[in-house]
Order: structure tokens, then sequence, then C-alpha cells
């Protein structure tokens, strides 16, 4: 993938992330708060991904993050929980 391409992906899933946190919609069903739910934490996980496996992209990855201004923090972002062995 070539490092534009990283970019849109990463974009695409602050937009992800945005739009699950943009505000619960309280007519909607518990399915269909469930499918948000998990659409906002696979927004994060891509974008957590997509922050990991490039190191050399990060100045890059962070200009994207603040002309995007999302609802998340970079922190979050940067943050890659690491599993239980």
């Amino acid at each position: 993938m070539q490092p534009a391409d990283k970019i849109k992906a990463f974009e695409k899933a602050l937009w992800g992330i945005s739009h699950t946190r943009a505000g619960w919609d309280y007519q909607m069903s518990p399915e269909q708060r469930a499918a948000e739910n998990l659409a906002g934490k696979e927004a994060l996980a891509a974008a957590r991904s997509i922050w990991s496996e490039n190191p050399d992209m990060h100045d890059d990855l962070r200009a994207a993050f603040k002309a995007y201004q999302p609802l998340a923090t970079m922190s979050e972002i940067e943050n890659v929980p690491h599993k239980a062995a």
C-alpha cells in the first residue's frame, strides 16, 4: 500500500470513529446500537494498526489527524493495547 493510500485509510478510520461518537440516536434499536459500537471499535483498531505498522509515517499521520479533527484523541490511537500472553 502506498503512503497516500495509508493516509486515506487512516482518515477513513478517523471518520468511522467520529461517526460512531457523534451522538446516539436513542430511537435506534439495541441491535443498531451494538452495530454502531462494533463499527467504532473496528475503526479505532484500524487507526491503531495503521499507526503502529507505519512508524516512518507518524508525522504524516499526525498531520492527517490534525486536519481531520476527529472525535478522538491522538493518545487513543498511539496507545495500542498489548495483548496478554
